[in-house]
């Protein structure tokens, strides 16, 4: 589906849709139904958050969030809304996750339905005025008693399934004709509310109609008086939700076809750079000098920590950001490999935290690592004694990533200086720390520890 069809598809659905940023949770999008609906001007709208209008104070937000992030369930509930005139109405409110692009995003579906529990009150009350606003009213209405008979439908509910009062004399007949397969569970449900009286909803119920069409309805039943026979009555009424199920089914189809992409996009940059690496490798084959050589050598380990990175990124459900706990380690495992396969006396001790980073993150702590690794490896234990290589990767409450790699080898010599060209490694630590916009320190007093800090 493309970004213009769903931007249609959005904008001309009958309920209100916001999209809200998972991590800020301010509103991001809101369709023209929305607006309608409430009334808020757009410069207001995109600084409130969904406690601006909705009253939550049952729930709790936190709480409401919490249902749909941790147990991943959508929330489905009815609350009070506040309109930009500070009036209230009825709305059910449909809350899901989505996935973008590393991101969360919360969808949420606002219906009014103020007209709906005020025709179910009515029903509820006695006199020949309530059945007529049953009969009139803009929603699918069915009466039926305890036994399974339908007393009434009124005229929206034929007009929706193309069934008329005759058709469907018993519940039997209408979720036999309506629901097909799913039969069994409908009448499980109605059972329960005929059994034991007490108020029931069903949502996104596959509706067959007369006609063939695929519909999806929200039910809600509840007791209605009884017969002069004294068999309890129930009404049933309906809300098509068919449009909404669709602008949602169309919002993920269109979020994974981009996640599709990006995959893409992760595989082809990790394929091209293997055929750098390729290339690299060839060329050096042509050179006899062992100092250009390392060279070479050097620039394929820095496309390799990349390489690793998309490779990742290929295979991972979240198309933005990695496990850094997983990458240090395949990293430095390849490290070791390549320039200190036999120095078992060397140990290397991990402390790298489950932390979820970014590419923009990755690819330059990925190099750092690289540098000072690979530097302790070539020239921090120079006569092969035992050593120990540390690195430490974590993140506190407050956002603060702190990178850590130290070694207790010989150290750097005495008046290095870090930014000339002839200590390329090291310049490229500073370079790529600048890039994260952090701050890096060397302590060289036993062996060479460098200690980055930065913010994502």
């Amino acid at each position: 589906m493309n970004e213009s069809l769903f931007q249609t598809v959005f904008e001309q659905a009958s309920e209100g849709i916001v999209l809200i940023d998972g991590a800020s949770r301010y509103l991001l999008e809101a369709n023209k139904a929305f607006v309608e609906l409430l009334g808020y001007p757009e410069e207001l709208m995109f600084s409130m958050t969904l406690n601006d209008f909705v009253d939550l104070s049952a729930v709790g937000i936190e709480r409401l969030y919490d249902q749909v992030l941790i147990r991943n369930e959508p929330y489905i509930g009815e609350v009070k809304c506040r309109r930009s005139d500070s009036t209230l109405i009825d709305a059910e409110l449909r809350l899901n996750l989505l996935h973008f692009g590393g991101k969360e995003l919360f969808c949420a579906f606002i219906r009014d339905v103020t007209m709906y529990r005020h025709v179910e009150k009515g029903l509820l009350e006695t006199g020949g005025r309530f059945r007529q606003a049953v009969f009139s009213a803009p929603l699918p209405i069915m009466i039926h008693s305890e036994d399974g008979a339908v007393v009434m439908i009124n005229g929206e509910w034929t007009r929706r399934t193309g069934y008329s009062f005759r058709d469907i004399p018993t519940i039997d007949d209408w979720v036999e004709k309506a629901f097909g397969a799913e039969r069994a569970s409908v009448l499980e449900k109605l059972g329960f509310l005929h059994k034991t009286g007490t108020s029931c909803t069903y949502d996104d119920l596959p509706v067959t109609t007369r006609s063939g069409e695929k519909l999806a309805w929200n039910l809600c039943s509840a007791p209605a008086g009884s017969l002069p026979d004294e068999r309890r009555l129930f009404i049933t009424m309906a809300t098509d939700v068919t449009a909404s199920k669709r602008v949602e089914n169309d919002l993920k189809s269109s979020i994974h076809e981009k996640e599709t992409m990006l995959r893409e996009v992760h595989h082809r940059a990790k394929n091209n750079m293997q055929v750098i690496m390729s290339l690299l490798n060839l060329q050096s084959r042509y050179l006899n000098n062992p100092e250009a050589q390392e060279f070479f050598k050097e620039s394929q380990e820095r496309v390799r920590a990349m390489v690793l990175i998309h490779e990742m990124l290929c295979n991972s459900s979240n198309e933005a950001r990695i496990d850094f706990n997983e990458y240090g380690r395949s990293l430095v495992g390849g490290l070791i490999s390549a320039y200190s396969p036999n120095q078992s006396n060397l140990q290397v001790e991990m402390r790298i935290s489950r932390v979820m980073v970014s590419l923009e993150t990755a690819v330059p702590c990925g190099l750092i690592i690289h540098e000072l690794v690979s530097n302790s490896l070539k020239h921090g234990f120079p006569d092969v004694r035992s050593g120990t290589i540390t690195i430490d990767f974590d993140r506190d409450e407050a956002g603060l990533y702190t990178l850590v790699v130290g070694d207790n080898g010989i150290g750097l010599s005495n008046g290095l200086d870090r930014n000339m060209p002839g200590t390329l490694g090291l310049s490229l630590v500073n370079t790529l720390a600048k890039q994260l916009q952090g701050v890096v320190e060397f302590t060289c007093t036993s062996g060479t520890v460098c200690k980055i800090t930065f913010r994502e």
